[in-house]
Order: C-alpha cells, then structure tokens, then sequence
C-alpha cells in the first residue's frame, strides 16, 4: 500500500470531480482569493517564566485529551498523531485519515517574560489499495502508472513547511515522508491566555509579615502626594455616566475589582467624590485590614503632608514583602482622595473592613460585619464597597461549594444591593501567584478579560446595567478601559503613569532640518 501525505492530495482529488472547462469557470465565477492561515497581528508576551507558561499550556493539551510526547527540548510540548477517518474514495484512493497533532513552542525574551506559540500541524493520508497491477489482459492499464507517479511526485515534494516565520521556529524532527502543516492555533492561544492572565487574584493574608525596610530611611520628596498642597483639593473634575440613575441616599454598591491597578480605584474615587458633591454622605469600605484603622482615621483628619503619609504607611499591612495589590499606591491616592474631600466639609467616612486572622467564608463573614454594622448606623449613607471579585459576585464559587461570599451577607440584609463587575481591556496589574515551586511570588502581570466583561481600551469610563442579574451574580459593569499597574504604595520609584504614545509629526513643507515626532512629558502622580 502506497501512501503520499499531503493535504494537496485532498484538494486535488476532491476538485477533480467538479471540474467546469476553464472558461466557462472564467466567465461565470472569478477566481477565489488566495487563503493565507490565520496569523497573530502581534505577538503576546506573558510576564512569567516559560516554564511556568508551558506547564499551564501541557495542561491545557491534556484537559483536551491530547497525549503529549516526551521531548528532549524544554522549550517544546508535542502531542501524539490523532486520526480522523474521512472516508472519501477518489481514483482509487481512500483517505487513511485526517491527521492532527499540536507543537507548543516558547521563546524566552528575559527571566519573566516569554512568548507561547502553538500550532496545530495537520497531514492527510491517502492509500492506493489496487497498487499497481496488470489488467486481465496482462497489460497494465495507465490509470496505475498515472497514480504511481502522482504519488511519487508528492512524497518526493514531502519535506516540512515552516510552522512559524523563522527558520528556528522549524521543528527538524517532523516526519519527512510527506508534508506537514502548521498554522497558529490562535483559539487555543486565547485560551492559555485566560487561563494564565485571568485567575482569581491571590491575597497574601498573613504573608510574611517582615518588614519590607525599616523605619529609619528617608523618602526623597517626589514620592509624595501632593494633593495637600492644591487650593482646591478634589473638584471632582469627571462624573461616571450611569452613576445617576442609581445616586440616591441609602444606595450600597460592591464593586469587584482586579487588585493592582490604576484604573479601579481612581474610578471608584470619581463615584465618591460625585455622590459627596451632590449631598450625600459616603461610606467607602475598602480589603484593608482592620488593625490600619487607626490609622487612616488619623490621615483622614490630617493634612495629608509627607509626614502624615509616611505615618499611614506605617502599618505591616503596607510594608510586608508580599504586596498582592490591595496596598498599592492607587489605593493610598483613593483614601487621599477621601482626606482632601473631608477637608473640604463633605461627610466622608472609611472602613477597613478585611482582617489577616481569618480565611475563607469566615474572613467574607468578618468583612460582611464590618459593612453591615455602620450600613445600619448610618442608613441614608451612599456605601462604596470595593473588593476583589471573588468576594462581590452572588454567584456561587467554583472552588469551594462551602463558600458564602461578603456580598450574600449584605444582600440578605438589603436586597437593593448593587454588584458590579469591572469591565475592563487587556492590560497590567500587580499580583501574587504561585510558582512551580510552591513560592508565591508578588509583580507585574498580565491581566486579559473573559468575554463577559472585555471591552475595548478606548471605552470611557461609566456603569452599564443589565436588564437582569447576570448568572455569576452582578447587575452591571464598571467600565474603566484599559488595566495599567499600580505598584505597592511602599515603593520608592515608578509611581509616575506611563507617558502616552508618541504622536507622528504633521506634514510639512520639505525643510533641510529633519522633522521629528511630538512627544507628551510625563505627568506628576
């Protein structure tokens, strides 16, 4: 049995039959474009190790029930063949099957920063069950000799393609007795994306409650704040659409938040500061610890000068070497933001709702009591409740049936409740994870949002609600755009946000001196 493994083979055979003389398909149907295999416009980099990354994509091959293959390369994930018979006849020639299987490759571009390419690399097979074989006659008819040479002709062309633009990206070890295919699996590519960029944020608790540096060094005085020293401290410059309709007194609002941004919290402090201007009191609860109460209501009450700031972060909760992003400089800017509004006579109150002493369903339990108790002191408050999702959603939790999160607790005692999830673009944050080796280790990392709440970059900020509650338990979104990272607020340097993209240069007429591109300075934090 004679075998040619090409794809070709497939598409001649099928078009054979159905072949219209050449110029009736020329006057009745132009001919089709050229299909090119769907190719990434850019390549994605994740921020972790490649290994890390090529473990989650094994185990993602695996979930799929693919085989993989040991490899000598570290850099390499294979999978075994897996058929698909086709059953097609053609010239006497049946389809052996349609096989796939998928080569994972990664580049390493530094220690925490890696590409992940996978292709899915594909073969026909196609056998001559009739060989080649004299006719009753004892003459051997030409149709055989024809096969037998259009047979040799595509395994002497079976040599492998490239699977990716360079030559490296070439595996040496593909079969040679027949052409193999690889395109980008960019489907599969946005899964391992999901799954890498989209897990639950990991809150470090107890942590390690080390001192990230002592009390003695001094910080250099870009790295404060300085809202204390504008004459008009927060003029509460942009209002949220679809804030509106839901501003009232009494009004409770859980937002679930990525941990680590920029964009969340100074959201969150526009819905303060535009409920506080139109006369409501605010009650902002935030998944700080309840030890930095003192604390903050200290900074609330003080001018919020260099000396008052290093005060508030003062606390372990700031200082230990396991930032998970609920300690980052936009939440120190957040709780700034509540000082200066207080400043200026609006009822403005914080509460530092979390604890490091308990985890699970009973930690959500502490944080519930913690908002239900000044709720019901303060009824006609407008509450802004901001914490990680997984302790917003009235949905139930895919890792713990057990497990009652904050929000079903405040919403027994005032079904009213409004629940948004952040709706947000492909970006940045600062996190935790858990490496290979068991460490937990505290970054920058990519962020990428499910379906659910992606949105394009350039959409403003603004609530949209939902005609119904969403099955995993929210009634709306808050838009805030693209994520960028917030670092820890004990962080010496890089607090500055990044500087917009260069913009080109006008035209203009042909001058000897060569034309640059206008660029944007950096704006003060």
């Amino acid at each position: 049995m004679h075998r040619a493994l090409a794809g070709l083979v497939l598409l001649l055979a099928g078009c054979a039959r159905n072949v219209r003389p050449p110029e009736q398909a020329e006057a009745t149907q132009p001919a089709p474009p050229p299909v090119e295999p769907e190719q990434p416009k850019y390549e994605h980099i994740f921020l972790m190790p490649p290994e890390r990354a090529l473990a989650e994509a094994a185990k993602l091959l695996k979930n799929e029930g693919w085989v993989l293959q040991p490899m000598e390369d570290p850099r390499l994930l294979l999978t075994e063949w897996r058929a698909a018979q086709i059953g097609t006849k053609s010239w006497g020639y049946q389809s052996d099957g349609d096989h796939t299987r998928y080569l994972v490759s990664s580049e390493s571009l530094s220690e925490r920063e890696c590409i992940i390419r996978i292709f899915r690399m594909k073969r026909v097979a196609f056998s001559n069950d009739v060989e080649i074989k004299p006719e009753a006659s004892g003459a051997i008819h030409n149709r055989f000799v024809g096969m037998k040479r259009f047979e040799d002709e595509f395994r002497a062309r079976g040599a492998p393609v490239e699977l990716a633009q360079r030559e490296r990206d070439t595996a040496a070890w593909v079969e040679l007795d027949g052409a193999t295919q690889g395109t980008r699996d960019l489907e599969l590519e946005r899964q391992l994306t999901l799954i890498l960029e989209s897990r639950p944020s990991l809150e470090t608790l107890t942590g390690s409650l080390k001192l990230s540096r002592d009390d003695s060094f001094a910080r250099d005085p870009t790295f404060y704040l300085r809202r204390w020293k504008e004459p008009v401290q927060e003029p509460c410059e942009r209002k949220v659409p679809g804030f509106q309709p839901l501003l009232k007194a009494g009004l409770t609002v859980l937002i679930g938040e990525q941990l680590g941004t920029r964009e969340v919290p100074a959201s969150v402090g526009d819905l303060m500061c535009e409920a506080s201007q139109a006369g409501h009191a605010v009650t902002l609860a935030l998944t700080v610890p309840d030890k930095e109460q003192a604390r903050i209501d200290a900074y609330l009450a003080s001018a919020g000068k260099p000396a008052d700031q290093d005060a508030l972060l003062g606390g372990h909760f700031w200082r230990k070497v396991q930032q998970d992003g609920r300690g980052s400089r936009a939440i120190m800017d957040l709780l700034d933001r509540a000082r200066a509004l207080k400043a200026q006579g609006r009822a403005i109150s914080v509460v530092a709702m979390d604890t490091d002493m308990s985890q699970g369903k009973a930690r959500d339990a502490h944080m519930a009591g913690k908002v239900l108790k000044p709720r019901a002191a303060r009824p006609q408050d407008v509450f802004l409740v901001l914490a990680g999702n997984a302790h917003t959603r009235l949905g139930d939790a895919d890792w713990n049936d057990d497990f009652v999160p904050l929000s079903r607790h405040v919403v027994e005692k005032h079904p009213d409740v409004k629940v948004l999830e952040v709706g947000y673009a492909q970006g940045r944050r600062w996190g935790c994870d858990v490496e290979l080796n068991g460490d937990i280790t505290c970054n920058v990392m990519g962020i990428t949002p499910g379906p659910v709440v992606e949105i394009r970059p350039q959409t403003p900020v603004g609530i949209r609600m939902l005609p119904k509650v969403h099955s995993e338990g929210f009634h709306g979104f808050l838009d805030v755009g693209a994520l960028t990272v917030s670092l820890p607020a004990i962080a010496l340097r890089g607090h500055e946000p990044e500087a917009p993209a260069a913009e080109p240069a006008k035209p203009q007429a042909p001058t000897p001196a060569a034309s640059g591109a206008a660029t944007t300075p950096r704006s003060a934090p």
